[in-house]
């Protein structure tokens, strides 16, 4: 069956929706609009003008300085969709099929993305390099275009390693003397730190990617590798660099690239980087004080110590949910229940704990609530960060549109973060409440009090994770001299109280003299009790304090339209298609295209067939991922006489489905409706066309999906997909037929066990189903109707005793990593990362209605290989061996993509 064949070449498509699963972060249904300036197409909702114009603004400010850097300038304008739908920081960007970039309004409040500078500069100057860079062609590859247009392969800087795209544009993002973008930030230089404590990566793992830490080792590795090469070989050695990839005709000429700036090939380029490295990380030897390491694993975070003494913290290992544990004063750590990965906590004095969980809201949005520990207390609130009060009221900040404010939950607002101000912690205390801010470069600790908000400490150091505790002072986490350290600010100085190896994330607040701290690792994270010493480690005096300018936010009062796709929408590239084979010879084109808002995305091939003048090709259409179009007419040579066609079959197939969803994080809910048709004419020289095949359905479809994947399991690790089909048929084969697609996933430690259950009923003149062979699972978003064939492994496809108007299959599998290789090679570009294995014992039956079933056993080995071509096309291979036991049965070997289901 072609039924899958629709969303498979959707995939090949330069699709760029952001997607999680099934969740895209455009609303197709609020009212999008659009602002055009001399560079830029700004698409946005219309309740996000105001934000809409800063951006189109400063697009316009910071796109200069990347084009004379580059010495190249796109020659349409960029599409830049602006984002609200998400309580993250974030942007991204392609110039596939055109240039483009989305960005997220919300700014960073942890992590390597507080600096000095405003969020929206920092995420555009990333972006824009990035369109720009990825733009950028010299040579053959920009006369190509002239003829090909937007063709993939004509875009030598996209055929690179992450490392190399990233790297450059983290460079680009950073001024160290300014303290903004990444470089020389106190959480990225420690990261760096960590990473050499341990043992710097080899070039072949950073060119792999891989899951292995660090988890942004694109960035990291990256980044300083551009900052090495400018410091050791000038300035100039990166424009050179650039320029000599960009007018590759064959891509992937990573090893050599630097030759011509350097004069070195890129593995002995490494090896002096490695060395640069070291000896600007490394700090002297010395005790750290951070504290007793209470627990070490792939993921903890969020630590809270309540005014009893006991101990919270959210805990993952990366395989399957995380988990939040408490540990009593005296007791061992037990975990009472899952949470996601970013769960944020806080406890108040009296010991009552909250939540700030990610959910989906609307379908759309990733936006964080408030859970009281079983009671949800906002619904689409995007609280990220709260402190709980000692009257029971919650105190959180507030999201909207990338402005934040510190309000009580369910009541008056306390403070309004000004233009171009963003708000990275909250904390409470008996009579006041401290919050931790940026404006202009400045970072300052607010005190609110009696409704007053009065500035206590402001200065150029990243601050952050405020908490209020027992003492009299308000505890925080500050980038001072590089590396994240706790601090405070009381008694009219500002004190240090720990001496971090590496840097410190996370902290509690203070009880009884003790501070739970996670700080940075170079493979994992640790979880720390610190008994706070007598005296700090050092002191401050709190001087006058540096008053924040204020800032006003350029803006272009630009007029706006109505958001149209058809702008965006017309195909950007083609490419000839060339079959010849069996006497046939078939000429076309083929092309693909989206629209801005990637709501629209399509392939279209169209062929002619010479020899019988047959008009061929395909059309493949969805729809915001949900609703499908796909179009096929193809032709099969039956028979050939001296290399003359005698007779040819003509293929023609269709079929939509519309499918309405309603998602959250951990229950995806579907149902909808579709039709499809296929038909098959056979033709012979001199002879009227003979029909032998019409078939038409019409079907309803529904399931719930709970299954999660998460960063190093073997796919899907947990949770269960149900998919339920109805479907009626007409013509050729007619009669109902009804179908469930039942499948289970259960983590074993690193393991899982996979279960797929697929039963089948139709009527006995609808089309039978067949079972064998060991074809991959399409697993695709949209469902698919009229699929009749089933894999079995270790029997033939067409077997008479595996057909039948019902069906039974049954597939267990064990899924084992084996190892996580994680290299690539230079020459040539291909690389391996995990390898796996997988038990499998298949049994099922095909058989008539009112018979019953003699069923079929089938068991085997895969080994599971997931290649990566060229640093960025994964090929998820697998190499099966399958033993059939019972009648048909046979041993059989196989190479497919995919998994089985």
């Amino acid at each position: 069956m072609k039924r899958w064949i629709a969303a498979a070449l959707i995939a090949w498509a330069p699709a760029v929706a952001a997607q999680w699963s099934e969740l895209s972060f455009v609303d197709p249904g609020l009212a999008w609009r659009t602002l055009e300036t001399s560079h830029f197409a700004v698409h946005f909702a219309d309740r996000h003008r105001a934000q809409a114009r800063t951006v189109a603004a400063a697009a316009e400010r910071l796109l200069p300085s990347v084009t004379t850097l580059l010495g190249w300038k796109p020659t349409e304008r960029i599409e830049v969709v602006v984002l609200d739908s998400a309580d993250f920081a974030n942007g991204l960007a392609s110039p596939l099929p055109f240039n483009f970039s989305m960005i997220f309004l919300a700014p960073p409040d942890d992590g390597e993305l507080l600096q000095n500078r405003e969020w929206l500069d920092l995420v555009l100057v990333h972006e824009l390099f990035h369109v720009v860079h990825l733009d950028m062609a010299r040579g053959a590859p920009l006369g190509l275009r002239s003829l090909f247009g937007r063709l993939p392969f004509l875009f030598p800087n996209v055929f690179q390693p992450g490392w190399i795209i990233e790297g450059l544009a983290v460079h680009k993002e950073s001024d160290p003397s300014k303290a903004y973008g990444r470089l020389g930030q106190a959480h990225f230089e420690g990261m760096m730190r960590a990473e050499a404590s341990r043992g710097l990566r080899s070039l072949a793992e950073v060119n792999a990617g891989g899951r292995r830490f660090p988890l942004n080792r694109d960035y990291l590795y990256g980044g300083y590798f551009f900052l090495f090469l400018e410091e050791r070989y000038g300035a100039a050695t990166l424009a050179s660099f650039i320029e000599n990839f960009s007018d590759n005709v064959i891509p992937f000429r990573v090893h050599t690239n630097p030759e011509v700036p350097t004069g070195k090939t890129m593995d002995h380029l490494w090896e002096e980087y490695d060395a640069w490295l070291k000896a600007r990380v490394t700090r002297p030897a010395s005790a750290a004080a951070q504290g007793e390491v209470v627990a070490t694993g792939w993921s903890l975070t969020a630590p809270t110590l309540a005014a009893d003494g006991t101990r919270w913290y959210v805990t993952g290992d990366g395989y399957t949910r995380a988990r939040l544990m408490r540990q009593p004063p005296g007791g061992k750590p037990e975990a009472l229940r899952k949470v996601e990965y970013d769960t944020r906590l806080t406890a108040s004095a009296g010991g009552a704990l909250v939540l700030m969980q990610p959910e989906i809201c609307r379908n759309y949005n990733y936006y964080y609530d408030i859970e009281a520990l079983g009671n949800r207390v906002t619904e689409c609130g995007r609280f990220r960060q709260a402190a709980a009060l000692d009257d029971g009221r919650v105190v959180g900040v507030r999201l909207e549109a990338g402005a934040a404010e510190v309000a009580v939950v369910g009541g008056e607002v306390l403070y309004r973060a000004a233009p171009g101000e963003s708000i990275t912690g909250v904390a409470a205390g008996a009579a006041r409440i401290a919050v931790t801010t940026l404006r202009a470069g400045l970072w300052s600790l607010l005190l609110i009090q009696d409704g007053k908000a009065e500035v206590v400490l402001s200065d150029a150091a990243i601050k952050h994770s405020p908490r209020i505790g027992d003492r009299d002072e308000v505890f925080f986490v500050a980038g001072y001299g590089k590396v994240y350290n706790v601090w405070s600010v009381g008694a009219g100085r500002l004190a240090r109280w720990t001496d971090a190896a590496h840097g410190v994330r996370e902290i509690s607040a203070p009880y009884r003299g003790e501070l739970l701290l996670t700080t940075i690792e170079p493979d994992g994270d640790a979880l720390r009790s610190y008994r706070l010493p007598g005296a700090p480690l050092e002191t401050r005096p709190l001087e006058s304090v540096a008053q924040a300018a204020e800032t006003q936010v350029p803006s272009m009062e630009l007029a706006d339209r109505p958001y149209s796709p058809w702008s965006s929408l017309a195909p950007r590239w083609w490419f000839p298609t060339i079959e010849l084979a069996e006497g046939a010879v078939k000429l076309g084109a083929t092309t693909s295209g989206q629209d801005a808002l990637a709501l629209h995305q399509y392939v279209v091939t169209a062929q002619y067939e010479f020899t019988q003048g047959e008009l061929l090709g395909n059309l493949a259409y969805i729809y915001n991922g949900r609703h499908l179009l796909f179009l096929d007419r193809s032709m099969r040579v039956r028979e050939t006489v001296n290399d003359e066609i005698e007779a040819y079959t003509i293929f023609e197939d269709a079929q939509w489905v519309s499918t309405w969803r309603h998602v959250a994080l951990n229950r995806r809910l579907f149902w909808g409706f579709g039709g499809a048709l296929e038909r098959e004419e056979l033709h012979r020289r001199n002879v009227t066309a003979v029909e032998f095949q019409d078939e038409r359905v019409l079907g309803l479809v529904a399931g719930i999906d709970t299954r999660r994947e998460h960063w190093l399991s073997e796919g899907p690790s947990e949770g269960t997909q149900l998919r339920l089909f109805a479907e009626n048929s007409y013509g050729f084969y007619s009669g109902q037929v009804y179908r469930t697609d039942w499948r289970l996933h259960m983590p074993a430690w690193r393991t899982v066990l996979a279960l797929r259950w697929n039963e089948g009923w139709g009527e006995p003149e609808a089309e039978p189903f067949q079972l064998g062979g060991s074809d991959s699972d399409p697993g695709l978003i949209v469902p698919i109707l009229n699929q009749r064939d089933f894999p079995l492994r270790g029997y033939s496809s067409g077997e008479p005793t595996l057909i039948g108007h019902r069906s039974r299959l049954v597939s267990l599998e064990w899924r084992v990593p084996l190892k996580d290789v994680d290299r690539h090679a230079m020459v040539p570009p291909v690389g391996i990362n995990r390898v796996s294995a997988n038990l499998f014992f298949d049994v099922g039956d095909a058989w008539s209605r009112g018979g019953t079933a003699d069923y079929h056993r089938g068991f085997g080995v895969e080994l599971r290989s997931e290649i990566r071509v060229g640093y960025f096309l994964p090929l998820d291979l697998r190499l099966g061996f399958a033993k059939g036991r019972d009648e048909g049965g046979d041993s059989v070997a196989y190479l497919r993509l995919g998994r089985a289901f």
